[in-house]
């Protein structure tokens, strides 16, 4: 044999098996094999090279088909059904030329046919061929892997796109409807009080309809700024320290005086444990303080803000969205002069805040979908709204890692639990 051909390195390194139980020809293939620097491994009969296929599978087969016991045409055969091994190449050597045998050794799975006594330059080059074709099947099947990859992401990329355009449409759609009708108010308001001689009380009653239309703006236009940001991912929660209790009273108050001056919001605020007195836990449990009603605008200043101080941290811009888009659901769908139940109640370690009201209720198949940008339930006819208003609660919900659950039916109201998770440990440090 040529030495620069014994020397030669094989294009990749590979792993054979040698399966034949003529020694001789077993052993002058592996010292041939591994002066080619490929890893060689020897099996004397069929079964003995199943059991080593199946622990530590080669690159390629040498596979011998006269064998007692079980042949190589049977041996291949039994590869072939394994998904494990089906891929593995298998070139045949027989000492048989007979047509018959190499008819069904292709038949069975095999990729190459080599006549003992063979020449070592031959099978070499067929073994080479054989890994370089194997490796090129490899390499196929990694690039299909990665086209298929790029096709899922594009696929998803376009969804995303087709989302987003959607998104922006209905975006475009709710800014310009939900701002025309209060700009008209305001402009046919300002006209009025321009060209006719009202009373004191008829200008006033003027202003208070451009300031109301104008606080409409401002809470419409935050909301579209905290959705947006909610969109970008930029939503972030920031921690300070809040009196829930008294956080609670000023929002009722504020509401009273606007959007809800001709509902009746009864309010209760319940503290379970004193939070910041010391003691056992007997001492640290404090009294409910319940029943600070609000029932009319004219009695806010009934309301005493000197109540026992329940401090945590949370975020408390996000938490009075919260609150005031729940309220703002709440009388929206409820008919003037009716009652909200607004409750919040601290523990020591969560904030439940309960918003319930007698109105129009939700459609039961409406429900799943509440929490959806931009949906709106099939029975609020011409009640305006933008579909924000219940996603931007859930997603301030979601940041403070707390849960919101809704309960309604029709004709008879509606009720959303929050529950909020406190930081109070972290003040005492």
């Amino acid at each position: 044999m040529d030495k620069s051909q014994d020397d030669r390195e094989p294009a990749f390194s590979s792993s054979i098996l040698i399966v034949d139980d003529t020694l001789s020809y077993l052993e002058l293939l592996a010292t041939v094999l591994t002066r080619q620097k490929y890893r060689v491994s020897r099996a004397t009969n069929g079964y003995m090279a199943l059991a080593m296929v199946e622990s530590d599978p080669p690159d390629l087969i040498l596979l011998d088909i006269r064998m007692p016991d079980l042949n190589g045409l049977e041996v291949c055969t039994w590869l072939k059904k394994n998904p494990k091994t089906c891929e593995i190449p298998v070139i045949f050597i027989s000492a048989v030329d007979e047509a018959m045998d190499k008819v069904e050794a292709f038949s069975v799975g095999g990729v190459d046919f080599v006549n003992k006594p063979f020449e070592l330059v031959e099978v070499l080059a067929r073994i080479e061929t054989h890994l370089r074709l194997r490796s090129l099947q490899l390499q196929l099947q990694k690039q299909n892997i990665t086209l298929q990859t790029s096709a899922e992401v594009l696929s998803r990329s376009l969804e995303q796109e087709r989302e987003l355009s959607k998104l922006k449409s209905n975006f475009i759609s709710l800014v310009s409807h939900e701002f025309r009708t209060p700009l008209t108010t305001i402009q046919s308001a300002a006209e009025l009080l321009e060209h006719y001689e009202w009373s004191r009380e008829e200008q006033i009653e003027q202003l208070h309809q451009i300031q109301s239309e104008v606080q409409h703006m401002t809470e419409l236009m935050e909301d579209v700024l905290l959705f947006s940001k909610a969109e970008a991912g930029k939503l972030k929660l920031k921690l300070s320290p809040v009196d829930l209790c008294k956080f609670t009273v000023r929002i009722v108050k504020q509401f009273q005086l606007g959007m809800g001056r001709y509902h009746h919001i009864n309010l209760s605020v319940h503290k379970c444990l004193d939070i910041h007195s010391g003691g056992n836990s007997e001492e640290k449990i404090s009294r409910f303080y319940d029943d600070l009603a609000l029932k009319s605008q004219d009695h806010i200043n009934d309301i005493n803000e000197d109540i026992v101080e329940a401090i945590a941290l949370v975020d408390e811009k996000l938490l009075r969205q919260i609150l005031t888009n729940l309220l703002t659901n709440a009388v929206k769908y409820s008919g003037k002069g009716s009652e909200i139940d607004f409750e919040l109640t601290v523990s020591q370690d969560s904030a439940t805040f309960l918003v319930s009201d007698r109105g129009i209720g939700i459609p039961e198949e409406d429900q799943p979908h509440l929490f959806t940008s931009f949906y709106r339930a099939h029975n609020v006819d011409n009640i305006p709204g933008t579909g924000l208003g219940l996603s931007i609660v859930k997603r301030c919900v979601d940041i403070h890692q707390g849960t919101i659950v809704m309960s309604s039916q029709l004709a008879r109201g509606t009720t959303f639990t929050v529950v909020i998770p406190l930081h109070i440990d972290s003040l005492k440090d």
